[in-house]
């Protein structure tokens, strides 16, 4: 039915809607923003915001949401930008409200006992951790950090269901693209998974602090795009590229 794979789409791309949205400049703190994307998935519209907010005290947190009317997933992550520029994710917590049976999940790093607690349910267990490991959100803020430094090595250790995986990113290209903000230069960047036709495809605003404007899933024959509609950035609104 339609509206199963819509909400798999939403399931699916989750955590690439946020990811590449808004990048730290040089060495210092990440900037705050608030934007929000839209796109329509087999008929029906899909919405997503993303905002990356300071807490003081040296930490931040960011907050991804994805809704259609009948589905949600919610995460936030909340972490500290290190003296070396690495990003050292404190706790992150995973929701998925709607269709099914509803999800829960959690994670806590104690960076000096080296482990992290994960919480699904009501079942928890430990798993030892090293130094600069990601949660399923907060690795989007060190890989824009990286892009802004040059670097070639995009891949990352995030902590996930009980384990470590890898993600891989690539920069492939750069085009002007036509938004509904209006025309921008972006750099297109690739996540591909190994042994799975899913490609996804990110443009990010080259002069404007990496800010995601557009991505693309691609699978199975099938291509779904979301775009920018708001921008927000430091608490000024971008009305025009």
């Amino acid at each position: 039915m339609p509206w199963k794979r819509a909400l798999a789409l939403l399931i699916i791309l989750t955590p690439l809607y946020a990811a590449l949205s808004q990048a730290a400049q040089a060495a210092e703190m990440p900037q705050t923003f608030n934007n929000e994307y839209s796109t329509r998935v087999f008929g029906f519209n899909l919405t997503v915001k993303h905002q990356l907010s300071n807490l003081g005290n040296g930490e931040h947190r960011l907050h991804f949401l994805a809704k259609t009317w009948f589905a949600s997933i919610e995460e936030i992550t909340e972490f500290t930008w290190g003296e070396d520029g690495k990003v050292d994710p404190l706790r992150y917590s995973y929701k998925r409200r709607g269709l099914g049976r509803n999800r829960d999940r959690q994670l806590e790093f104690d960076w000096d006992s080296g482990i992290v607690t994960n919480v699904l349910e009501n079942t928890s267990w430990d798993m030892d951790t090293s130094k600069h490991v990601q949660d399923p959100l907060s690795y989007q803020v060190q890989l824009q950090r990286d892009l802004i430094d040059g670097r070639e090595n995009l891949s990352y250790q995030i902590a996930n269901n009980g384990g470590l995986r890898e993600y891989s990113f690539e920069v492939v290209d750069e085009e002007v693209l036509e938004t509904p903000l209006g025309k921008v230069n972006t750099v297109k960047v690739m996540r591909s998974r190994k042994n799975h036709d899913r490609v996804t495809y990110a443009w990010l605003a080259k002069d404007w602090d990496y800010l995601l404007v557009r991505l693309q899933q691609q699978e199975d024959g099938d291509s779904h795009t979301i775009s920018i509609t708001k921008a927000e950035l430091n608490g000024e609104r971008i009305k025009r590229f």
